[in-house]
């Protein structure tokens, strides 16, 4: 599966938020639940790591041509939208040590996480999905993990 960092980060912030779909989360429909469902059913998925589109915005209904669409009514529109998104790629790829176009497993992937992004409130700067929790939701998806059966001592 080819996945972009910030995509990482918003299905754990969604995991941990316990809502059932995109929109009681994000405000907006989008693929983020598809892209944990996919993790969550197998700690061996390969994800390749990359820069810009990707499977969850292949899938997603607020993709534009030019980017994103949920900043086409924000100042700069999509544009700013766009490298705002890029900006928190590349700081979450490079917490994580990943290159673009580099493969991880989801299990080794969640390792990185846990020990190298605890808490995504100095990353995710200006995240419209973080109001009012204040990024709670990560930490208790980190905390718990995507495979419950686990417990933080099997990793």
């Amino acid at each position: 599966m080819k996945v972009r960092g910030h995509h990482l980060i918003c299905s754990y912030c969604f995991y941990g938020s316990g809502k059932e779909t995109a929109k009681e989360f994000f405000g907006i429909d989008n693929a983020i639940p598809d892209l944990l469902r996919k993790l969550q059913g197998n700690p061996d998925l390969e994800i390749t790591i990359m820069a810009d589109f990707d499977d969850v915005c292949e899938i997603c209904p607020i993709k534009m041509p030019e980017g994103c669409g949920r900043g086409k009514d924000a100042e700069g529109g999509i544009a700013a939208q766009s490298e705002k998104l890029r900006q928190w790629d590349r700081v979450i790829l490079g917490r994580l040590g990943l290159q673009v176009g580099e493969t991880i497993v989801a299990r080794d992937l969640e390792q990185r996480l846990r020990e190298r992004i605890p808490d995504v409130g100095e990353i995710c700067t200006n995240c419209t999905s973080a109001s009012p929790s204040g990024f709670a939701e990560y930490r208790r998806a980190i905390e718990k993990g995507l495979w419950a059966e686990r417990k933080p001592d099997d990793y």
